[in-house]
């Protein structure tokens, strides 16, 4: 009995002195003493038998993290948050309940995420790039350890939560390791919300960025998947097939068709994609030294290309200028066809009304595409210099197609209006 009472007085003292170690930490917080506060936690925390138990990872928690914030006392500990952060986690492991910070709303651990967001946007803002990613990266952890957990923080009544995904900051990892050109680095976090195909007018970038990534590597598989995905959240924009052009060479005119061709398969409804390629068809008949082997297929082409361009969008000028110059260099071609027939003969005769006639056809056509230019230039209030070129141009070749038609009246108004355009 007497070995009994024994133990069990020792047991008792052992509680004792237990409980004032933990008392003299928790004063040495209240006055903010935290030099010697880490010395008591790390002394108490170094015997195995406290170590087993919450208390003291609770009191590392806020005596760490305090002193990551103290200008002080911060030279003390390489990373006092991420050690506090480490700390609360044990506290969390060994006291299920976890009643010191539920009676907190768990706002250390908010205030650990805040810390690393702070110093990230700090450093980020001081072009610190790589120390921003390192401490936006700290953050995440921090992040999705409170979301896990489904803690939130009431503050006047409002409810503050971190998101499961948190976007944002994933966002500013990938742009903080992106801007410290650790490309790598950069595409794990750019692939974490491409992969949820979140998108937003403030994702887009995500898409591509990743689209180049993987080109560069030579990741067919990724690019193309990334690519899928850019198209599939948003189709309305006109990067994607510009990518897809931008792998063809320009002076690769059978292989820049081609991929012109599938594109505008692929994109039916892209104005600027169908005007961009019949400008460069256009650009390809006629600019030149040398007429294409391929010239009255190509201008046949041109025509279909930009008609479309005009279907899909009729208010943009450049289609009906780039088609009244098309028309006016079919025009020229039976011109000079018209003067290569030397002869009377019945069959040079028949020739020579058969020109005619596609002269003033062409020239209706002329006229039409260049009404069609001259119109909206006309209902603009002001016109940019590129503007009033291009409606001299087509005035020009209006009074040229009103003579071609034989309406002296109508090609000699036209000449006088081109004299007005300055």
């Amino acid at each position: 009995m007497l070995r009994f009472l024994s133990g069990l007085c020792f047991l008792m003292a052992a509680n004792m002195v237990l409980a004032q170690s933990i008392e003299d930490i928790d004063d040495l917080v209240k006055k903010g003493q935290w030099d010697k506060a880490k010395t008591a936690v790390d002394n108490f925390l170094s015997k195995e038998k406290n170590a087993a138990k919450s208390d003291g990872w609770w009191f590392k928690g806020i005596i760490y993290n305090e002193i990551a914030k103290s200008e002080q006392y911060k030279s003390l500990v390489a990373d006092g948050r991420m050690d506090a952060f480490n700390a609360f986690k044990k506290y969390y492991e060994m006291d299920q309940k976890a009643v010191r910070a539920t009676l907190e709303q768990h706002v250390r651990l908010f205030d650990i995420y805040n810390g690393y967001f702070d110093q990230g946007v700090a450093d980020f803002n001081a072009q610190k790039f790589e120390e921003a990613m390192n401490n936006f990266k700290k953050a995440l952890t921090v992040g999705e350890f409170i979301s896990g957990k489904g803690f939130e923080l009431v503050t006047n009544g409002v409810a503050v939560k971190i998101p499961a995904f948190d976007t944002t900051l994933v966002q500013n990892v990938a742009l903080s390791a992106y801007r410290a050109k650790k490309e790598d680095e950069a595409s794990i976090y750019y692939r974490k919300i491409a992969d949820q195909k979140i998108a937003g007018k403030d994702n887009i970038d995500v898409y591509q960025l990743l689209i180049e990534y993987y080109t560069k590597k030579n990741d067919k598989e990724n690019k193309e998947k990334y690519l899928q995905l850019g198209r599939e959240l948003y189709p309305q924009d006109d990067r994607w097939y510009q990518i897809e052009l931008e792998e063809v060479k320009k002076d690769d005119k059978k292989a820049l068709f081609a991929k012109y061709d599938e594109l505008t398969g692929k994109y039916p409804d892209k104005y600027v994609l169908f005007y961009n390629y019949g400008v460069e068809m256009f650009n390809y008949a006629y600019t030149g030294d040398n007429r294409p082997a391929d010239y009255k297929e190509i201008q046949k082409k041109v025509e279909a290309i930009l008609k479309k361009s005009l279907e899909i969008n009729k208010s943009q000028t450049e289609p009906y200028v780039i088609l009244t110059m098309h028309y006016y260099n079919m025009i020229y071609d039976l011109q000079e066809e018209q003067k290569a027939i030397k002869g009377n003969t019945p069959a040079d005769q028949k020739k020579k009304t058969d020109i005619k006639a596609a002269l003033v056809a062409n020239a209706d056509e002329m006229l039409m595409y260049a009404n069609g230019a001259y119109d909206i230039f006309n209902s603009k209030i002001s016109l940019k210099g590129s503007e009033k070129a291009n409606l001299r141009k087509v005035v020009d070749y209006m009074s040229l197609a009103y003579e071609i038609k034989g309406d002296k009246a109508k090609a000699d108004e036209y000449k006088k209006k081109l004299e007005t355009i300055q």
